[in-house]
């Protein structure tokens, strides 16, 4: 095992589209930034942009306190993030308790008190494995279980757009040595992802069958020409 390059990605969808808006390559080394750092200048750079999502989507890694606030109160934008089970949230004043203490009902949306953030509602889902994740929104309007989930369940988009992205464009497979290079080379394959997903979404053909169909008339007229 080998350290790579380690990229953090800010994508835009529809629930239908995928739109990688912005990247940053993360290197604590070389610039001190985090990935949160990084995070919140793309945030900041999309408000500048004038980008106005309805919910900024993001996993327990991203969900500090720091975020949340920047987020909601600097960006004026609404949240849905996972939460680690040991996060301390109040239904009384003064009494804090891990939110994976909550006596959540199956479907329930509860608002309590996250600390040192405010007022946020969550509520649990519980995956076919028995998996347990917990949910949270700052949008206090948002009370209705389902539409919740459908609006979280988004964030999986990013997931297929990683799995794309290196499936489709061959990110990593550039094997130059100089930083300079292997940037271009990302830079390239997300504006080739761009490119795939126009192409999707246009002609209804998937990432995958466009780029089978390069290789598969590559073989057919080599073969033909050695014939």
């Amino acid at each position: 095992m080998v350290n790579g390059i380690c990229l953090v990605n800010l994508l835009w969808t529809d629930s239908e589209k995928y739109i990688p808006v912005d990247y940053r390559v993360y290197r604590k080394p070389e610039d001190d930034k985090t990935k949160n750092d990084h995070c919140r200048e793309m945030l900041k750079r999309a408000k500048q942009r004038r980008f106005s999502p309805r919910y900024v989507l993001m996993d327990t890694w991203y969900a500090s306190v720091e975020n949340l606030k920047y987020i909601t109160r600097t960006l004026g934008w609404h949240t849905i993030f996972d939460l680690k089970s040991n996060r301390q949230v109040s239904v009384t004043k003064g009494t804090y308790l891990s939110v994976a203490g909550l006596d959540l009902a199956e479907k329930q949306v509860r608002k309590v008190w996250l600390k040192e953030y405010g007022f946020v509602l969550v509520t649990k889902l519980v995956h076919e494995d028995g998996d347990i994740c917990y949910l949270a929104t700052d949008d206090l309007n948002l009370t209705d279980y389902d539409e919740l989930i459908f609006h979280h369940n988004q964030r999986w988009k990013v997931e297929e757009y990683h799995r794309g992205l290196k499936q489709t464009t061959g990110i990593e497979k550039c094997y130059a040595t100089r930083a300079e290079s292997q940037l271009t080379h990302i830079f390239c394959a997300v504006v080739a992802f761009v490119r795939l997903e126009n192409k999707r979404l246009k002609d209804d053909i998937s990432w995958y069958e466009q780029k089978a169909s390069i290789s598969r008339g590559a073989v057919t007229g080599y073969l033909a020409g050695g014939a």
